[in-house]
């Protein structure tokens, strides 16, 4: 890796990892398409796994005393993980850019209905009901397209959880799908020792930006912290489509 390229990965994870601690996402949506533009695909998301794993861990443990207040989180993992396997059937049956679009259109159908509903609430009943779906969808998403944050981060919001819960559940949700990506790739032999050694340096500039953007997610009144989760939603949703139209 020459210089510049390096260069990129610790701008990318910098400011991925600053967007993540402020909002519980966005390491890999923001970081992967940096690096992919300097030195691949393949690269820049094999390189990204196990820093996503420690980042996630990280806010794990920072909000471990919100665990009794997150919801139906075994529930999730668990049909998640058998939805990640479906999704490599979904993979061979459906292109992924449909699924890209679709998934958009459920963040912006959501976000439109915050927006006009404000009092929009996935109740704990709801919730019970909700979640085996929504865990399998999550799944399906990540083993199909690698993307379930969206996803994830759109029911976590609309479970409407006290803001350091909402980044425990959200955290614990994405945790599982970055294991198990991390698993694969060792068992496929995707880590050779300059990729592993870049993984591993780009774990310096995520644990320098993470607690920064956790000490403004800290400052910020609630409502304002709630606006900046939907906007970062949108972002998301138009990058798919984006991602979507342009084959990325």
């Amino acid at each position: 890796m020459t210089g510049a390229e390096l260069a990129v990965v610790i701008g990318a994870m910098l400011l991925g990892a600053f967007v993540k601690g402020a909002v519980g996402t966005g390491l890999p949506t923001v970081a992967i398409p940096v690096m992919a533009g300097f030195i691949g695909v393949e690269e820049a998301v094999v390189i990204m796994a196990i820093p996503t794993v420690l980042t996630n861990s990280w806010l794990l443990w920072a909000h471990r005393g919100y665990v009794g207040q997150s919801r139906d989180l075994p529930s999730l993992m668990g049909f998640g993980i058998v939805g990640a396997v479906a999704g490599a059937w979904v993979l061979s049956a459906v292109e992924p850019v449909w699924l890209m679009f679709a998934l958009a259109g459920v963040v912006v159908a959501y976000v439109g209905l915050f927006v006009f509903r404000p009092q929009l609430e996935v109740t704990e009943v709801q919730s019970r009901r909700l979640s085996p779906p929504v865990g399998a969808a999550s799944g399906v998403l990540q083993g199909a397209t690698g993307i379930s944050g969206p996803l994830l981060t759109t029911y976590a919001h609309a479970l409407r959880l006290p803001r350091r819960a909402f980044l425990f559940q959200l955290a614990a949700q994405i945790e599982v799908f970055a294991v198990a990506q991390v698993a694969a790739f060792a068992f496929l032999g995707m880590y050779s020792l300059e990729l592993l050694a870049s993984s591993l340096l780009a774990i310096v500039p995520a644990a320098i930006a993470l607690p920064l953007g956790m000490r403004l997610s800290a400052r910020l009144p609630l409502a304002t912290f709630e606006r900046l989760v939907l906007v970062f939603l949108v972002a998301m949703a138009a990058k798919l489509v984006f991602d979507g139209i342009t084959g990325a």
